[in-house]
């Protein structure tokens, strides 16, 4: 997707909060998603009344659609007309809005003069619809033109200004030419007028530029800002004069009231005037401070905040600070007081005596804002809009759907985990929905939203349930037998039932993650609609995994007797395949459900792709350079075992490539004797799946059973890590072999492998763009739920 991030250039070279918002979205557009983004620039002077009027129109005019969406969060930018516009405001012009009664203006037009009357009179009775734009402009030229009209009319502030900026504003910002809003905090989210009454606001909070922080010693008072009037640094210099501590107050910045600020200061040798310090000075500065004084009256935002608590120091600020007020919270990540010169002295004293809780408010302050990055911004940004508050479902309200699964889903780790989590996170923008899930017996309870509208409720194993459940899988030949033996012992989990009868009993529709549950289920709302995802054909998938031991063939019977239970009994049957329909349906017969293929998917946007350039540098860095790396990932299953048996065969005859194993697929192999070319990572984190998928040469696909589609297969394609794969491993795809990737059987898989390192760079470069391509046109999670609801919204409207 390409992406226009739009904003105006008021002062020319001026950095401020707007620009770094924009360079950092530029950044993270850029070098951690799929998408490209372009930054559009505009001047738009604030001067006067004509160089204003004369930003909005310039933006109005600017035709953008060559990309696929734009992104303004500020005036005049969100002027600019596009199919697809998401606002991510900072602010409206604040002179004319919020702060504007601080003027001292009048808040009517009182002018008398008829042109200006006809101007008022046209907006009136137009109404904020674009089309008016041409004549309103017309309008204003010709009244500029007219030498009888008072010079004081087009004062700014004044109330003829603020009069046409609200009219345009209505223009720019109407609801129906917005796809999302959002703001960078709650303050300006809450203002009054910022954003049409209709309108659903996120709160997105943007980071701070600084790539690195650290918390050492607490030797000072320190802040930055730009030293003017708003920002309240004689507040600061008034504070100071009354504190006891001999601590010294840093302030780092420069601006117009800098002279002022330094004669107030007098000769207090505490106080010191930095000037302008570079980032690395301000890391430092923030790193070695005891706490960081923020003062500034009615902020957006803020940075500042963020910056001192991501580096654990605790805030100072005041109760009328605006953006600062929802990260300090009084006496636990800060102070907040009212903004008095005597209750800022009192505090920095009392900080002074207290450095023990100044550190732990510190730590406090950083565990709130760990999670305010430029990925999870961007992220949220992107996604679509939270049509919470005005669902469109499949009865014209919103729902709740309560899902039973065997297995924990947050964090992902497993495909499995994988397809619950972003599908049905994806789905909640429409219903509400519950997952019911076990855990070990070790772990702790779990009760949390792991995504908007999306909750995971977690019961841990009885012990007496664990104990079974390892005697089930002796008999059954030492393999995992967690979810084929949970029909015969959920009982013995008494919170289980009991969790999942307290969801059901709220919910308007059952969901049987896998058939496992579905007795459970009944027994909580027998007269409740049933769904039945069917991640794969169970019978099949279990029927190669299971020994012919007498208790893992009753396993294997009551496998058959579940899933012949909810193929039947089912109103809304939804498989990764139509293969895996067809398949059930061989197998069971008839059924009444409706049948929908749910493919599995990827979040693009959450992927790291890497191009072949950066891919090779990544290795260079790492002392890789040469090493010829294939990677392989999968969960503790049947097919994917298979797959690393097969890997092991082509390591030994590929003694130049390196074989790099990801998963719990690579536990069953720990106690083999494997070719020195082949490792295992086992079980990793995201960030070192993303390296080690960021530095690979290839990916290999050496499937030859299972069922559904291989969410390994898109999350290779979407880091862009070209792809070796069998036809099977292509399954439900749609791949065409020699365009988004190599394909070969077992027979030729290494000689497949070899080629593929002879081919020239570009070659390569081309199946990951092509793979690239196809994975974020067609399995996006966001447009495979979508699909889903849509579809199931005329079925069951």
């Amino acid at each position: 997707m390409k992406i226009g991030i739009v904003g105006p250039s008021p002062v020319p070279f001026c950095i401020g909060g707007a620009e770094n918002l924009y360079w950092g979205l530029l950044n993270q557009i850029n070098q951690h998603t799929p998408h490209q983004a372009e930054l559009i620039k505009l001047p738009a002077k604030e001067t006067g009344f004509w160089d204003l009027i004369a930003g909005y129109q310039r933006f109005s005019q600017l035709d953008l659609g060559h990309f696929d969406l734009v992104i303004s969060t500020k005036y005049p930018a969100w002027m600019v007309h596009h199919d697809r516009h998401i606002c991510y405001m900072l602010h409206r012009l604040r002179g004319l809005y919020d702060t504007y009664p601080l003027t001292g203006c009048p808040q009517v037009c009182a002018a008398h003069h008829a042109g200006v009357q006809k101007c008022l009179s046209f907006m009136q009775q137009a109404g904020p619809v674009r089309s008016a734009l041409p004549e309103l402009m017309d309008r204003l030229e010709t009244l500029g033109r007219d030498r009888s009209v008072p010079a004081d009319v087009f004062a700014l502030p004044g109330p003829f200004v603020r009069t046409v900026i609200h009219y345009l504003d209505r223009i720019g910002l109407a609801p129906e030419r917005i796809t999302k809003f959002a703001a960078i905090s709650r303050t300006v989210a809450e203002r009054k007028d910022y954003f049409p009454g209709s309108a659903q606001v996120e709160v997105i909070y943007p980071p701070s530029n600084l790539e690195t922080f650290a918390c050492g010693e607490d030797d000072y008072l320190f802040t930055v800002s730009r030293l003017d009037g708003p920002k309240r640094i004689s507040l600061l210099i008034a504070a100071m004069a009354r504190v006891k501590a001999d601590i010294r107050l840093k302030i780092a910045g420069t601006g117009p009231d800098e002279d002022r600020l330094r004669k107030m200061a007098g000769n207090d040798p505490r106080i010191e005037f930095l000037g302008f310090v570079k980032d690395h000075g301000i890391i430092d500065l923030y790193a070695n401070a005891l706490a960081v004084p923020y003062v500034p009256f009615d902020e957006d935002y803020g940075l500042v905040t963020i910056e001192a608590m991501m580096s654990g120091k605790p805030v100072l600020t005041t109760t009328d600070a605006g953006g600062p007020t929802e990260f300090v919270t009084d006496g636990k990540t800060g102070f907040c007081v009212p903004p008095d010169a005597r209750a800022l002295a009192e505090k920095i004293d009392h900080m002074c005596r207290n450095r023990d809780l100044c550190r732990q408010m510190g730590q406090k302050g950083l565990q709130l804002v760990r999670g305010i990055t430029w990925e999870n911004a961007v992220s949220r940004l992107l996604e679509e809009p939270n049509t919470k508050k005005r669902p469109v479902s499949f009865s014209q309200e919103r729902k709740k759907l309560t899902v039973a699964a065997t297995f924990p889903i947050y964090p992902p780790r497993g495909g499995g985990q994988s397809r619950v989590f972003h599908l049905y996170r994806h789905l909640a923008k429409w219903w509400d929905i519950e997952i019911v899930t076990f855990t070990n017996s070790a772990d702790a309870p779990f009760k949390r939203e792991i995504a908007p509208g999306l909750t995971e409720i977690r019961i841990p194993k009885t012990q007496a349930h664990d104990a079974q459940e390892n005697t089930l899988s002796l008999a059954a030949g030492q393999v995992p037998v967690t979810d084929v033996a949970m029909p015969r012992l959920y009982a013995l989990t008494p919170d289980y039932v009991k969790a999942l009868h307290a969801s059901a009993q709220k919910a308007d529709v059952l969901v049987a993650c896998h058939p496992y549950l579905v007795e459970a289920l009944a027994a909580c709302g027998p007269d409740k609609p049933l769904w039945y995802e069917a991640q794969d054909v169970e019978i099949d998938l279990k029927t190669k995994i299971l020994s012919d031991s007498a208790a893992a063939q009753r396993m294997l019977e009551q496998t058959r007797t579940v899933e012949h239970r909810c193929w039947k009994e089912a109103q809304l049957v939804f498989a990764c395949s139509l293969a895996d329909l067809d398949r059930l349906a061989r197998v069971y017969g008839d059924t009444g459900a409706v049948l929908l293929e749910v493919p599995n998917g990827v979040c693009p946007g959450e992927v790291l792709f890497t191009r072949g350039a950066d891919r090779r540098a990544l290795k260079k860095k790492l002392g890789l350079a040469g090493t010829r790396i294939v990677v392989f990932m999968g969960s503790w299953h049947g097919p994917n075992l298979e797959a690393v048996e097969h890997i092991m065969g082509f390591a030994r005859q590929l003694p130049a490539v390196y074989f790099l194993i990801m998963g719990s697929c690579g536990l069953a192999f720990g106690s083999h004797t494997l070719p020195p070319n082949m490792g295992l990572a086992g079980v990793v984190e995201d960030d070192i799946k993303a390296g080690i998928l960021a530095m690979a040469d290839a990916a290999v696909n050496p499937m030859t059973s299972g069922s559904g589609t291989n969410l390994k297969m898109l999350e290779y394609f979407a880091a862009g890590v070209p792809v070796i794969s069998t036809p099977f491993g292509t399954r439900g795809l749609g791949c065409t072999p020699g365009k988004e990737l190599l394909v070969a059987d077992i027979a030729s898989f290494s000689d497949t492998i070899k080629d593929f390192f002879a081919l020239p760079a570009e070659k390569v470069q081309q199946l990951a763009a092509a793979s690239h391509a196809l994975v974020t046109e067609k399995f996006d999670w966001a447009v495979i739920a979508a699909n889903m609801h849509a579809r199931i919204s005329r079925h069951f409207s």
